[in-house]
C-alpha cells in the first residue's frame, strides 16, 4: 500500500495574469482545494500575520483572487495587493478550511506591482470592476424666486437721527476716556481666560522599555508617543521592534514615521539586518512620498537623493529604477 503523499506548497509567478500576480501551488492535499482562503505568517517577527494593509500583530484570514482545483491538489491565485508585502524568504501558509499549514518559500522572481486602491487578492470588493450606477434623471428646475418687496423705511427713522447722533457721541467719548485710563495704568496682565502656550509633554518612554510592542500600541497616549518608543527601540538594536512601531504610527498617518520606514529601506545608507537583509526602492519611494505629502520636512531631500540614486541606476540599465520612477515620479 503506497504511503499517503505529503502536502506541498510551491509558489512562481502567474503565467495567465499581468506582473504582481502570483500562483500557488498545492500538492498532495488528499481532497480538492475548493475554499479560497488562507492566512500568511513569517517566523519569529513581532508583525507576523500579513493583513489586508500589510504586516500585523493579530491574525488574519485572507481570501484568494481565484483559485484553481484538482482531485488532490489545486492552486491559489494571489493579486498585486498580496504580493508587494512579501519578500524573499521562509513563510508559513495555513490553510483554515483543510486544518493545514504548510512550508512556503516566497521566490524573488515574483514581480512587485501595485494596481492602485483596488483590493485584489485580499477578499476585499474590487471597485474597478463594480458597474456604476445609471445617472438619476436631474429635478425640473424650480420656479425662480419672486424678488422681495423693497421696504420703506419708517417715517419715524428721520425724527431719531439727532438722537441717534448723540448716543454715538456720548459712547465715543467714553471709549476714549477708558483708553487714556489704561494707557495711564501701563500694559494690562493677560487674562488667565487667555490662551497659553501648551505644555510640553512628559517623555513617554521612559519606563517602556519592559512593554511588548502590543502594550506599546494600547497604552501610548499617542501616535507620537508610538513613534517616540520606535526611535527608542532603533537606537537600542530592537530593530524588529522598531518596525512595527513605525508602521502602526505611519498607518495612522504620521508623516515622520513614514520618513523613518523610507530610511530602513534607502539604498542610501542601507544596513544589513537593521531590520532588512536588502533594501527595497520601491517601498522607500512610497514611503518617502507618503512622508512629503504628509508635511515632514526631511522627506523631501531624502526623496530627491533617492530619485538621484535611481535615474542612474536606470541609465546602467535597472529595470526596477526604470518601474520605480515611473511610478512614484510620473
Amino acid at each position: 500500500m503506497a504511503a499517503p503523499s505529503v502536502p506541498t506548497a510551491r509558489v512562481e509567478p502567474d503565467p495567465n495574469r499581468p506582473l504582481g500576480h502570483a500562483r500557488i501551488s498545492l500538492e498532495g492535499l488528499g481532497q480538492p482545494l475548493t475554499d479560497g482562503r488562507f492566512s500568511i505568517i513569517r517566523p519569529q517577527m513581532p508583525a507576523a500575520h500579513l493583513g489586508p494593509s500589510g504586516w500585523q500583530i493579530g491574525e488574519a484570514v485572507l481570501t484568494a483572487l481565484a483559485v484553481e482545483s484538482a482531485p488532490s491538489a489545486g492552486a491559489l491565485i494571489l493579486g498585486p495587493d498580496v504580493c508587494r508585502h512579501l519578500e524573499p524568504g521562509p513563510l508559513t501558509l495555513r490553510l483554515p478550511s483543510l486544518g493545514l499549514e504548510l512550508p512556503l518559500f516566497w521566490p524573488a522572481s515574483i514581480a512587485v506591482f501595485d494596481e492602485g486602491e483596488v483590493g485584489i487578492g485580499l477578499g476585499r470588493a474590487v471597485a474597478a470592476r463594480e458597474p456604476s450606477p445609471a445617472p438619476a434623471s436631474p429635478p425640473p428646475p424650480a420656479p425662480p424666486p419672486r424678488p422681495a418687496p423693497t421696504a420703506k423705511p419708517p417715517a419715524r427713522t428721520v425724527r431719531r437721527l439727532p438722537l441717534i447722533l448723540a448716543f454715538a457721541v456720548t459712547v465715543a467719548a467714553a471709549a476714549a476716556a477708558a483708553f487714556w485710563w489704561l494707557a495711564r495704568e501701563g500694559p494690562s496682565r493677560p487674562s488667565p481666560l487667555q490662551a497659553q502656550p501648551p505644555v510640553a509633554a512628559p517623555v513617554w518612554p521612559d519606563g517602556t522599555d519592559g512593554l511588548t510592542v502590543a502594550e506599546v500600541v494600547a497604552r501610548a497616549p499617542d501616535t507620537r508617543g508610538i513613534f517616540a518608543v520606535a526611535l527608542r527601540r532603533q537606537a537600542a538594536g530592537r530593530h524588529d521592534d522598531a518596525l512595527v512601531l513605525f508602521e502602526v504610527a505611519a498607518e495612522a498617518g504620521l508623516a515622520e514615521a513614514h520618513t523613518a520606514l523610507g530610511r530602513l529601506y534607502d539604498p542610501n545608507g542601507f544596513v544589513p539586518g537593521r531590520p532588512f537583509r536588502s533594501p527595497d526602492v520601491r517601498q522607500a519611494a512610497r514611503h518617502y512620498r507618503e512622508a512629503e505629502r504628509g508635511g515632514d520636512p526631511e522627506a523631501a531631500a531624502r526623496r530627491a537623493t533617492l530619485r538621484a540614486h535611481l535615474e542612474r541606476e536606470a541609465a546602467a540599465g535597472s529595470g526596477t529604477a526604470r518601474d520605480a520612477l515611473r511610478e512614484f515620479w510620473p
